[in-house]
């Protein structure tokens, strides 16, 4: 996937809350082994009800268990802030 196929994709979650989009990202990072990145997607994911399989959750499960408390807590509230960004934007439209 290049940098333009990821912008549409994370535009398309952040503005359309694409459920397949965020899927998408999740599993593109879980193929290039990103760790922060890919538990922020998963949990994107989680947020818009995305099926997953138990290899999706076993991958988040094991990114987080290598994270300190603090980088948990950080990604953590990363990911509340983008799903309030996301219901945000679904009101103003």
């Amino acid at each position: 996937m290049n940098r333009t196929e990821t912008r549409v994709l994370v535009k398309r979650v952040a503005q359309g809350r694409d459920p397949q989009a965020a899927l998408s990202l999740y599993e593109h990072s879980m193929a290039a082994g990103h760790k922060r990145i890919a538990l922020l997607r998963y949990m994107d994911a989680r947020d818009l009800c995305v099926p997953m399989t138990q290899q999706h959750h076993a991958y988040a499960c094991a990114v987080a268990n290598a994270l300190s408390d603090h980088e948990m807590a950080a990604i953590a509230q990363q990911a509340l802030k983008r799903s309030r960004e996301r219901s945000q934007e679904r009101r103003a439209q």
